[in-house]
């Protein structure tokens, strides 16, 4: 009994006291963090049911509590004053409130810090001026109950204090850490779908201090005090993609000589109607990593006949556009420019994807639906598709709670063909819907495609008698057994009686293939990262004439579909439909910092961080500019 006294003794003498202070404080910051994981769970498609979200919650409030007990009594200790602990109990209120905003207003990706995303734009567009008096009188009072209170903390024993509660907070990130690994078997999950979830739990459990801190006040320490974070970063790289450099207006007078210079179609609306009838479901299919090249009937250089189901068949071909360059890649940055029809994907999510295409469907009756093989928590394309303005994304966790799918979801995702088997089916339950349906497989991403098909039959793999590397030939092998599953999926669209004169189809891909060791094996294959791919569409309906051999780019592709569906095009796109009436072929693309204008003349190449003079700072600064529709 009396061993026991002593140990208990011991540690009294660490347990610190609480004043109403102390308990307020924690209160008040528990509350905001409840607030903020409320918003990001909602903006993330987290369930806080769901066990891993719920413990990294509840790690996140244990830590954020004892962290800022802990700092703000070792500043009391440090400083012997209140005004200094008062300031960092403002701070923190103020890294609080702004990621409640930013997470709100939705424009969030995963970042080396949330306060990477305050931005002039973000701050300016989204606050009104009374707002901004009534944060500023909100963070006053916190300073100012801040400051008196801590004035009456008592000195005695307060390193002894802060000790105890930077103890916990090492003891919570540890159990963190053990826990995390635990939770990262979970068998709900395959190892893919849980390393990309992870990474945004780790964003939306960062503490928001040490955050600032570490990766805004002192970079250079960022890797050292990452033992204090409440999550592990093993899934995170870096997102860095988007840009802050940009301009948003409705006033094309600055900048239209630029626009005539450089022939873009931006600020025009003037497209004859095609008066094709309307269309009530399109369904786009995004082939991953297809160039134009690495078919062999627009490549005469592969000697071996392949793709012959679907692209190579001789009536696809007539429909084909085969003048259409790659103006953004890899994936992401793809999809963007063919979403929002401009150049510039870097700055398309920090101002909202103001002109979409799945944003402008949606205001049409439309429901915008992305469907994927991989996980749709990969790069974080969950949350820009969803400020894209798609209505639903279905990814590879949906796919992994059916048992019946399970054995064909390997590698970057489920089977292509069993991704379009479910993509009928969900056609079907939705018929009575206005659909935009995207959809992008992955069994011929690069270098080598699907290598396995572990449970489907495909007719026997093509012979290319000049190609000897083993790699190019799976990677080619992928583009054939995607072809048939294609073929093969638009053929059960028509048994089901879904294939009808309402149903547009278009067939494309992501981006053509980049330089890689299988594309710089491949005879004739363009060694460079914006090469032509195939552009396609299907209607049982006629559709109106066309040069297929037109010169022209992805920001193309929106003002297309708008064309086709009747639907006029916002000012702000920088592409023209094919359909057009002599419509100029200049070619755009954006590929590691180089800029690419071209027309039938000549290139023109801008290196984007060092413009050569005033007309290329010109072109630039039309680059960086988001234009929207004037307000009457």
């Amino acid at each position: 009994m009396v061993g026991k006294t002593k140990i208990f003794g011991f540690f009294k003498k660490f347990l610190p006291r609480f004043d109403l202070f102390q308990i307020l404080s924690v209160v008040f910051f528990t509350v905001l963090n409840i607030v903020f994981l409320v918003v990001a769970s909602q903006k993330n498609g987290f369930s806080i049911s769901d066990p891993d979200i719920l413990f990294h919650f509840t790690i996140k409030l244990l830590f954020d509590a004892a962290f800022f007990l802990f700092f703000m009594l070792i500043l009391k200790a440090v400083f012997r004053i209140a005004f200094i602990p008062a300031l960092y109990v403002t701070a923190n209120t103020t890294l609080a409130v702004a990621d409640i905003l930013l997470y709100y207003f939705g424009n969030t990706l995963v970042e080396r810090s949330h306060f990477a995303l305050i931005t002039p734009y973000s701050v300016t567009s989204f606050v009104p001026w009374y707002g901004f008096v009534a944060i500023f009188a909100f963070l006053a009072v916190v300073f100012a109950v801040s400051f008196l209170c801590i004035r009456k903390i008592p000195k005695e024993d307060i390193f002894k204090k802060s000790f105890f509660w930077l103890v916990i907070c090492i003891m919570l990130n540890l159990l963190n850490i053990s826990a995390s690994n635990l939770l990262d078997k979970d068998d709900r999950f395959d190892r893919v779908i849980t390393g990309f979830r992870n990474a945004q739990i780790y964003y939306v459990t960062q503490n928001q201090w040490i955050d600032f801190m570490t990766d805004v006040i002192f970079p250079a320490l960022g890797e050292t005090f990452k033992v204090l974070t409440p999550v592990t970063e093993k899934f995170v790289g870096d997102y860095r993609l988007f840009s802050e450099d940009f301009t948003v207006t409705n006033d094309f007078s600055p900048y239209r000589d630029t626009i005539d210079t450089l022939g873009v179609n931006l600020g025009k609306k003037d497209e004859k109607p095609l008066n094709t009838g309307e269309y009530s479901r399109v369904i786009y299919i995004f082939t991953e990593s297809l160039s134009l090249d690495a078919l062999p009937c627009y490549n005469d250089k592969i000697k071996g006949g392949f793709a012959n189901r679907f692209f190579c068949r001789s009536d696809i071909m007539e429909h084909t556009f085969t003048n259409l360059t790659t103006s953004g890649t890899p994936t992401l940055q793809g999809l963007t420019v063919t979403f929002d029809s401009h150049p510039n994907y870097n700055i398309q999510e920090p101002t909202g994807h103001r002109n979409s295409l799945p944003k402008i469907l949606k205001k049409h009756g439309y429901k915008p639906v992305f469907i994927r093989s991989a996980s749709k928590f990969f790069a974080n394309e969950n949350l820009v598709f969803q400020n894209m303005g798609f209505y639903e994304i279905i990814g590879r966790e949906d796919f992994f709670e059916d048992e019946n799918l399970k054995k064909y979801i390997y590698g970057w995702g489920l089977e292509d063909r069993i991704l379009y088997e479910q993509v009928v089916d969900y056609i079907k339950k939705n018929r009575d819907d206005k659909l935009f349906v995207s959809i992008l497989g992955t069994d011929t991403h690069p270098p080598a495609g699907q290598m396995r098909y572990l449970h489907l039959n495909y007719p026997s793999a093509p012979k290319i008698d000049n190609i000897k590397d083993r790699a190019t030939k799976l990677w080619l092998t992928s583009v054939d057994r995607m072809d048939f599953d294609i073929a093969g999926f638009i053929e059960n669209l028509d048994k089901e009686g879904l294939f009808d004169e309402s149903m547009l189809i278009i067939v494309s891909a992501d981006h053509s293939c980049p330089l890689n060791n299988v594309t710089a094996k491949i005879p004739g294959h363009p060694r460079n990262n914006l090469a032509k791919m195939p552009l396609i569409f299907l209607s049982k309906r006629a559709l109106p004439e066309a040069d297929f051999s037109t010169r022209a780019n992805q920001t193309d592709i929106a003002p297309t579909i708008a064309h086709l569906l009747g639907i006029e095009k916002p000012v702000g796109w920088w592409g023209r439909s094919l359909f057009a009436a002599e419509r100029k072929g200049n070619l755009i693309g954006f590929d590691k910092k180089f800029l690419y204008f071209s027309d039938e003349k000549s290139t023109k190449t801008i290196n984007t961080e060092k413009p050569a003079d005033t007309s290329e700072k010109e072109i630039l600064n039309l680059f960086n500019t988001v234009f929207t529709e004037r307000r009457p």
